[in-house]
């Protein structure tokens, strides 16, 4: 059993990041932690694996004291995904990553090999095995970082936002991997921003400024109001529509079954909560535009653009598409810092060029590169050629209106959450001012009410001009609010519609792969039990 009692943690020695946390996991059981970026969620799931120690209190995993002494040993027996799964990608070639584990561990070629495949099967990666781990997509380098911890077969896992990079096939495969994982009596902890892990769990906490505010199963967990503050989830969509329910009488199951929440809607007459309406933009609106754009291949297998082409007036753009199927590619080329072996990126009819189009990239300390945070945010608008009180001025404008205090300022934006270095590098973009930005996975890693911020940024950018292409896994989030859907499938446009058609068309997903996000299944399974009654 995974225990904490009493735990604290300082990184600084002055101020906790956690304190006197308590807490178990129990072989065959997963726990979710929940809270708003910056709550800890992260560096508690550090200290049961022994990547960092207790400065207070204790850390205990089957017996044995989590010490540097024993590092090793409890790191074999709690294996963990992070957050970010490059922070864990060693090897060049995704066989020998998930091999590199078992290899280490002194064990004969045969047996790797066959951890190997297992664990590449199990992840549903095993097409993978010869490819260059640079060269995947956020999701598949998601994949193989759980595929290499799997091989080590721990006796527990800590998964860090494991799906917060996954499309939905993936996450279904890996919310089913791990139930699968669970029921062979491995031990789960899951640090989580999303409704859905909830479902299944034996166990909810809740962390709040370091301390467990809440802890108990999942249907009291939804029919809390103190819960769902804490955790930040008072104003997601679908977790408000699921509480909403929980408190008039819905029996919260194992599993999020969306229609059986809509029948349960349709029997009382209710409807889930008004959601934001379409962005209207702004007067003078730029227009950013892809026209035929294509991208040869350079590996095997590896996806590529066909003919690609996208039309971004002064609106809101959505870019969907499986994890692979070439969003972020895509995503590059709009930006102008990849050239498109043909076609072209055009911004109010002239060719792009770097430092044109503002891009949030999928990971942001990809973009992250000043010693402050301030200063970081500040870079862009120093580079513009800005003098140094109109470059700060923006740089505290954006990052207000991302929710990044002033006592962030000073810190380094290396030693922040995932979630908060996340929202410093959107504050960067949204200082640069520019007439188009694209964001690439902006909401992966922020909690709701960090996720409602930028809704609000991106609502603000529109009425500006500012043509916006947001690239998502999230897509339910943002499909009322965007003019324009395009979706990828093997490098090609396969679909396209207004942002309310795709909200009211689950087939239109599942032409690209995708398994339709729950907010559409939800307003789907609504519409034909009104029709039916």
């Amino acid at each position: 059993m995974i225990e904490l009692r009493e735990a604290c943690f300082s990184y600084d020695g002055r101020s906790r990041m956690l304190d006197d946390v308590t807490l178990g996991v129990a072989p065959g059981e997963r726990v979710v932690v929940l809270g708003l970026n910056g709550s800890g969620k992260s560096t508690l799931g550090r200290l049961c694996n022994a990547s960092l120690f207790a400065t207070a209190g204790a850390v205990v995993v089957d017996g044995v004291a989590a010490r540097p002494e024993s590092a090793l040993e409890v790191a074999r027996l709690v294996g963990m995904v992070r957050q970010d799964p490059r922070d864990q990608v060693v090897s060049s070639l995704v066989a020998d990553e998930v091999a590199f584990g078992p290899r280490n561990l002194g064990l004969p070629r045969d047996e790797v090999r066959e951890r190997v495949d297992e664990a590449l099967g199990t992840c549903g990666i095993s097409g993978l095995r010869e490819r260059m781990t640079t060269e995947l997509s956020g999701g598949q380098q998601q994949l193989l970082a759980l595929a290499g911890v799997l091989a080590m077969r721990p006796r527990y896992l800590v998964l860090d936002e494991v799906c917060a990079q996954l499309d939905g096939t993936a996450r279904r495969r890996v919310r089913a991997l791990v139930d699968e994982l669970v029921e062979r009596g491995l031990g789960v902890l899951e640090v989580a921003h999303d409704a859905a892990a909830v479902f299944g769990a034996a166990r909810v906490v809740v962390l709040e400024a370091g301390r467990v505010a809440w802890s108990g199963e999942p249907r009291a967990f939804f029919a809390s109001e103190a819960a769902l503050k804490a955790a930040g989830l008072g104003s997601d969509p679908m977790a408000r529509a699921w509480a909403d329910a929980a408190m008039t009488g819905y029996e919260i199951g194992p599993r999020a079954d969306v229609e059986g929440l809509a029948a349960y809607l349709c029997s009382r007459g209710d409807e889930p909560r008004p959601r934001r309406g379409e962005l209207c933009p702004g007067s003078g609106a730029h227009r950013l535009t892809l026209s035929d754009v294509c991208v040869a291949a350079r590996a095997p297998e590896r996806a590529i653009l066909d003919r690609v082409s996208l039309d971004a007036p002064g609106s809101l753009t959505l870019l969907l598409g499986a994890t692979g199927s070439g969003k972020t590619t895509t995503a590059r080329v709009a930006a102008g810092v990849l050239d498109p072996d043909a076609g072209s990126a055009t911004l109010d009819g002239a060719p792009v060029r770097a430092g044109a189009v503002g891009l949030a990239f999928q990971r942001p300390d990809d973009q992250l590169l000043a010693d402050t945070v301030l200063d970081d945010i500040a870079y862009a608008p120093r580079m513009a050629g800005l003098g140094e009180d109109e470059a700060l001025a923006r740089a505290r404008s954006a990052a207000g209106a991302l929710g990044v205090g002033e006592g962030l300022f000073d810190r380094s934006p290396f030693e922040l959450s995932g979630g908060q270095a996340r929202r410093v590098a959107l504050a960067g973009v949204v200082a640069a001012r520019q007439g188009a930005v694209v964001l690439d996975e902006p909401t992966a890693g922020l909690d709701a009410p960090s996720r409602g911020l930028l809704h609000d940024v991106v609502a603000d950018l529109v009425a500006r001009g500012v043509a916006v292409v947001v690239v998502t896994h999230d897509a339910g989030e943002w499909l009322d609010e965007a003019r324009a859907v395009v979706l990828l499938a093997g490098g090609c446009v396969v679909a396209r519609a207004t942002g309310a058609e795709a909200a009211a068309d689950p087939a239109l997903f599942e032409r690209a792969g995708l398994v339709p996000p729950p907010e559409v299944r939800l307003r789907a399974a609504l519409a034909k039990g009104a029709a039916d009654a």
